[in-house]
């Protein structure tokens, strides 16, 4: 095995990782707000954070080192579209969860998870994590059909498709959060 096949596999390993990990938690967060029962949906909640700071944060981490990696050991020029795209989305995705989340999250420690409040936080972070799980998707796009500027079509749809889902996934924000 090459040094540029092992950082191949970690990458993608992680970024499976990374992205069906998200996707399943998802999935179980809208089976558990679908029941109606708020301390389900606090308890969901606390262990999706403890999960992401435990598995999400340290395989996207690798994600993007074993990124860097196969750009430095291969033959990736780094002004590519796809290559830009990925790494603004993945910035991006950090500084939500920095900016965004982590801080959604304390608030909801202080109001408490079980009260209203705390209930239409937890709905806010999942909104939010949905349009960042689109996005990662956007990210496994432009990694496997690697679309560059002469590409048009191509990225008009994509980002079509990105603007609709995200204000699909968004819709909930509409209610602010308040106390």
């Amino acid at each position: 095995m090459t040094w540029y096949e092992f950082l191949l596999f970690s990458h993608v390993s992680c970024a499976v990782i990374w992205i069906g990990g998200g996707f399943v938690l998802q999935v179980y967060a809208m089976v558990e707000r679908s029941s109606g029962d708020a301390g389900a949906v606090a308890r969901f909640a606390g262990i999706a954070g403890r999960l992401g700071e435990r598995v999400f944060i340290p395989a996207s981490l690798l994600v993007v080192l074993a990124g860097v990696g196969l750009m430095i050991e291969g033959s990736w020029s780094w002004g590519e579209l796809w290559i830009v795209f990925s790494l603004a989305t993945c910035a991006a995705s950090f500084a939500v969860g920095g900016g965004v989340l982590t801080p959604t999250a304390k608030r909801i420690e202080v109001v408490g998870p079980e009260s209203e409040v705390g209930q239409r936080l937890i709905t806010r972070i999942f909104s939010i994590l949905r349009v960042d799980l689109l996005f990662l998707f956007a990210i496994v796009f432009a990694m496997t059909v690697k679309p560059t500027s002469d590409d048009v079509t191509t990225i008009v749809v994509a980002a079509l498709i990105l603007v609709a889902a995200s204000a699909f996934f968004l819709r909930d924000l509409a209610r602010p959060a308040t106390g």
